[in-house]
Parts: structure tokens; sequence; C-alpha cells
């Protein structure tokens, strides 16, 4: 499971860092099926694994009742401080790009700006942070609330219902709001519990209903691969019926498909195969959240050094390199007393 994540977060950084697009002339992503869409979507697994492996976890802790407001109690704590310590630190300046066109004045005209922006967007601050990505966390704490609170009353299989009900709703505020019973809205429905809800509630079923992966590892392997073939080709049939009707963009943060995707790498990553298990990147799992945490962060300062016009090749290796620098400042917190909670 350490090595998906590690293939996950690797996933996220390459949807923001948007490789292959800076040849001339430069690619643009969601037109047509080119390589940076192709990659684009083909990442979109990450962020549904990532809350499918949170819901599994967090049910094999509580499938005890008594046990489920306090592990929930504590994890909405941790998440809490994550959010807090990081949309503080994004509400620094770090656009190097911005940065050296006037230093020194250019630090205080953003940092206002920041400041200006989050005193104007204070709902939205709530539901994102100061920085886009770490809606992540509000959202993982949306779905852990909701489903300790629903489970005191109700079933797993209807939080289940609720959480297809939401995402529902979400695709048709997203990527299906041309349909003619789409729903045009202001603000971005992954933020909050819409998008988040239902890959968890999957990860609960898994913890709960599903045979165990330490006994049929096999199983899981097989249907880890499946749901993610299937998954894969059912999301290049959606993003191209909806270019073709409706000229949607064939980049977008998810389609219905997109979640068997991240249920098939999930399971993937629980049947253990021996080529993951045995990966070097397991090594590096314990500092995925601080990855997370910390690469645009990276992005922000490293990208605006390099070539507009890169080229393939030093595409690949700027995106290796927002990793391995990612890692570096992660472990680095990871080893200081005090700043170790952002990271761990």
């Amino acid at each position: 499971m350490d090595s998906m994540r590690v293939l996950a977060i690797l996933a996220v950084i390459a949807i923001h860092v948007a490789p292959f697009t800076h040849d001339a002339p430069p690619a643009r992503i969601g037109l047509t099926w080119n390589l940076p869409t192709i990659v684009n979507q083909l990442a979109r697994f990450a962020v549904p694994c990532f809350f499918v492996l949170s819901g599994f976890f967090w049910a094999q802790r509580t499938a005890d009742p008594d046990r489920r407001w306090p592990v929930t109690r504590q994890m909405l704590q941790r998440l809490g401080f994550l959010f807090l310590g990081w949309s503080l630190i994004y509400t620094l300046p770090w656009d190097s790009g911005r940065l050296l066109r006037d230093w020194p004045a250019s630090y205080g005209d953003i940092l206002a700006r920041n400041l200006r922006w989050i005193s104007t967007h204070k709902l939205l601050v709530l539901l994102q942070g100061a920085e886009t990505h770490l809606w992540f966390l509000v959202a993982l704490a949306f779905a852990a609330s909701i489903s300790a609170l629903w489970l005191r009353w109700g079933s797993w299989r209807s939080l289940l219902l609720l959480g297809l009900v939401l995402f529902a709703l979400a695709m048709l505020m997203r990527p299906y709001v041309k349909l003619p019973f789409g729903i045009p809205v202001r603000f971005n429905p992954r933020n909050g519990p819409a998008f988040a809800l239902l890959p968890f509630t999957l990860g609960i079923a898994l913890a709960w209903r599903a045979p165990s992966p330490v006994l049929f590892p096999r199983q899981w392997q097989r249907w880890g691969i499946g749901l993610f073939m299937a998954g894969t080709i059912l999301s290049a049939a959606e993003l191209t019926w909806l270019r073709v009707s409706y000229g949607r963009s064939l980049a977008q943060d998810a389609v219905f498909s997109t979640m068997l995707c991240g249920l098939g790498a999930a399971c993937l990553a629980l049947g253990n195969p021996a080529w993951l298990a045995q990966s070097r990147l397991a090594r590096l799992g314990p500092l995925v959240l601080g990855i997370y945490a910390v690469h645009p962060l990276v992005i922000d300062v490293l990208l605006p050094q390099l070539p507009r016009t890169r080229g393939m090749l030093l595409d690949v290796l700027a995106l290796l390199l927002v990793f391995v620098l990612s890692w570096g400042v992660s472990n680095l917190l990871a080893r200081t007393r005090w700043t170790r909670f952002l990271v761990r």
C-alpha cells in the first residue's frame, strides 16, 4: 500500500506539473486525446484511491462502535492541524517568477494580495485552504464525520447510497452540467463531501463486507486490475461522449468511471502483489502526506525558473525533480520535533 500511495502522489504531481505541454507550440490539455490529456486523465485514479484506502482503514479501526467517535475525533484533530498549518504556510508568497520581478518589494505586495483574497473568500478558504490542493483534507474530514454520525443510526448500505447520490449531484454540477438536467453552480462541488464520501464509503464496504485481502490476495489483485482497466476504458468513453455531444473538456477532475479506477488501484494495493510489496517505493510511503502537502510550494519555486519551452525530456525531469525535492523537504520537516506534525 505504501508503494501504491507513492505512485498515486506521483500521479497527483503529474496533474499539477502538466508535463508535455511545453513544446513549441504548447500543447493544450483537454481539447483532444493528445499525450498531455492522456497523462492528465490516467492520473485521476489517485485521489479516489486515497479516499478508498482512508475509508478502509478507518472502518477497520472503528469496527467496534464504541471506538468510532474517539478514532474519528483523533483523525479530525490531525486533519485540522495539517489544514491550519499548511494554510498559514501557503498564505506566504512562494511563486519565484513573480517574487524575482521586483524583489524585495514584490514579497510585501504579493503577501498583501494573498491576505486580501483570503479575507474576501472566507467560505472558499474554509473548504480548500490558502492553496487549492488542501481541499482534500477538508473533504476527508467531511467524509469521516458524516460516516461516524450516519453509522450511529443507519447502515453502511444507506451510507453508500448517500455517497452515490452526492457524487451523482457533483457530476451534474461539473462534467455533466450541460445536459438538460445539469445543475450549474458557481463553486467546485469537489470541495466538501460530495466527491469524497462515495470512495470513503466504498473503503468501508471493502473492510466490512469483502473477503479478507490477507486470506484472498490474488482475488483482490484480480479485482483491482479488472476494475482499473474497466474504469480507464469507460472514463475515456464518457469523456469522449461529453466532448462530442456537449463540447466539454476531456480534462475533468472526475467522471463516474473515475471511481472505478480509484477503487481498482486500492484493491490492487490491498491485495499486496509482490512487485508492489517489494518495491523500493514502499520506503517512501510514510512521507506521502508530506509530499502531498509540500509539492505545490516546490512547483511554485522551481517551475518558473525552467525554460518556458522545454521539451518532453525536461518535462519528465521536472516532474521527477518536484517529487524528489518534495520528498526532501518532507524528510527535513519530519526530523524536527516542531514541524513533524506537518508531514506525518
